[in-house]
């Protein structure tokens, strides 16, 4: 028998009396929110959701070409180990809040709750407007251009095309996510399914068919044809192709409100996906990497993606090539799936909050599939939005990822540096010690000084990530190749402080307590 709990509304508009009778209602309460979303998602359906938001093998392949321009092939393999370790800490410590707060408004709702009194409005508000294009439509769109090219040699590729791809894919994206949102649970455990399959269907041709590289022109050979003349700097600028490999598993949190006993499962299906993924990206960097080939010849071609001509050489066919490339593109249209579906729930959190322009109508949900549908079609629009940059640009992946990587980085600095100062001062008290607390782990924690150390090593990981993000491929870049992602993450803060300081610092109290706990 379900053990009934007595929660009181807030709101002017739903004053009444209400029962929460299962354990993530009172989790979702203890926040101040009451629940509106079915919660559909287990932890195997979670776990591909978070696998799919980072496709690290398939996206380590895609964006070779930045690790071997800055870095080498001895940067990429020492260089994937230190991000799959540093992710592996901020995904944790992420976990921890996550397990304390399951909240769908993951960071702007943790920076509230965890932030001093004088800054809590203005921390939420700004980490809440701080949101990323999804770099995995963009390589879904290019790479299927590149096979069409390939096949085509008479073919002359525009970056128009790309755009009106990408529009495809995120109408393909919007409908699965909106009046196919039922199913969507189910999609996500056949796409881990195929994420895993296609690993090796990928990796045991290249074994099996392809060339050996001497284990010196992997592990001991570095490139600098960025001109930095300092092997560490351009490795560092080089690593921003593997760092978006591992981004984008936190968005887990923003599905928190639809995940069954989401204190837990959250948090384990980050670390879950981290060693699911971490293990499979390294191990078709390796085989790839050995069955490559003169990786020097193929950073001085003009190819957009380095990895294709690699596959046609290592297999010895063009067909093969061609096939493998569209897999590779299919699966991170899937990883914009998971994006949009991530995207658009933080979208609708931050919505009730009553804290950006026609919340009215973007937090209103489908009564019949119990999914935020205007919220959903908000983000299509961004998506579409962002997919001009390439139109425009001819390095757009630079900028794409640059930008993925500062919207997500300055939302990690953000909140996990809010936990180290509640952490350091006492304030986090454990479920044992019945203490009248703002502040409770969750079961989902590290004790004592082991979480202190991670704390600060996932904040230090995140401001050099964030950092080197910012830097264009090559030394004096032509405006062409600049990366003016900076400036564009740069105007979305200030119109985001500007908004805030004019009118919401008025209107804005913070996340809004729909309900409490009565008893």
């Amino acid at each position: 028998m379900k053990k009934e709990l007595s929660l009181k509304t807030t709101l002017d508009s739903h004053r009444s009396d209400v029962v929460a009778s299962s354990r993530d209602a009172l989790e979702l309460a203890k926040v101040g929110k009451r629940e509106v979303l079915k919660r559909r998602f287990g932890l195997a359906s979670t776990v591909g959701l978070a696998c799919t938001l980072m496709l690290t093998w398939e996206a380590v392949i895609m964006n070779i070409g930045l690790g071997l321009t800055d870095g080498g092939p001895s940067g990429l393999v020492y260089g994937y180990i230190v991000i799959w370790l540093g992710f592996t800490s901020t995904y944790t410590a992420m976990g921890e809040l996550a397990s304390m707060f399951p909240s769908a408004g993951g960071q702007y709702h943790w920076a509230n709750i965890l932030a001093p009194e004088s800054s809590k409005r203005f921390l939420s508000h700004v980490t809440g407007w701080i949101a990323a294009p999804t770099a995995a439509i963009y390589l879904s769109g290019s790479v299927l251009q590149s096979a069409v090219a390939m096949n085509d040699p008479d073919y002359e590729p525009k970056g128009w095309h790309v755009t009106f791809i990408m529009w495809g894919i995120l109408l393909f994206c919007a409908i699965l996510n909106t009046w196919l949102g039922m199913i969507l649970p189910a999609v996500e455990i056949l796409i881990l399914i195929v994420h895993v399959m296609g690993f090796f269907a990928f990796l045991i041709p290249l074994l099996v068919i392809g060339p050996r590289a001497d284990p010196k022109s992997v592990f001991n050979l570095a490139f600098d044809y960025g001109g930095w003349t300092d092997i560490t700097l351009a490795t560092l600028i080089g690593m921003k192709g593997t760092v978006a490999a591992f981004l984008g598993t936190d968005g887990a949190v923003h599905m928190a409100e639809e995940v069954a006993n989401s204190t837990l499962v959250v948090p384990q299906s980050m670390l879950f996906a981290m060693i699911i993924n971490g293990v499979l990206g390294f191990a078709i960097l390796i085989g790839f990497l050995f069955t490559a080939g003169d990786l020097s010849t193929i950073v001085e071609s003009d190819a957009a993606y380095p990895f294709m001509q690699i596959l046609a050489s290592s297999t010895k066919s063009k067909g093969a090539a061609i096939v493998l490339s569209s897999m590779l593109a299919v699966l991170q249209a899937f990883a914009g799936l998971a994006a949009l579906s991530s995207g658009s729930r933080m979208l609708w959190s931050f919505s009730r909050e009553q804290a950006i322009p026609g919340w009215r109508w973007i937090v209103k949900v489908n009564r019949r599939t119990a999914v935020p549908f205007n919220s959903t079609c908000m983000v299509v629009i961004a998506g579409g939005l962002v997919s001009l940059i390439n139109i425009g640009s001819s390095v757009v992946l630079n900028i794409v990822l640059s930008l993925v990587l500062e919207a997500f980085f300055s939302s990690y600095i953000i909140s996990l540096s809010l936990l180290l100062y509640r952490r350091l001062n006492g304030d986090i008290s454990t479920p044992d010690q019945n203490a009248e607390s703002r502040f409770v782990w969750g079961p989902f924690r590290i004790k004592g000084w082991l979480g202190v150390v991670n704390n600060v090593f996932a904040i230090g990981f995140s401001v050099v990530m964030f950092f080197f993000g910012c830097w264009p491929p090559v030394v004096d870049p032509a405006p062409a190749e600049m990366n003016y992602s900076i400036a564009i993450f740069g105007g979305v803060t200030i119109l985001a402080v500007l908004y805030y300081l004019g009118w919401a610092r008025k209107y804005y109290q913070g996340p809004v307590t729909e309900v409490q706990v009565a008893s």
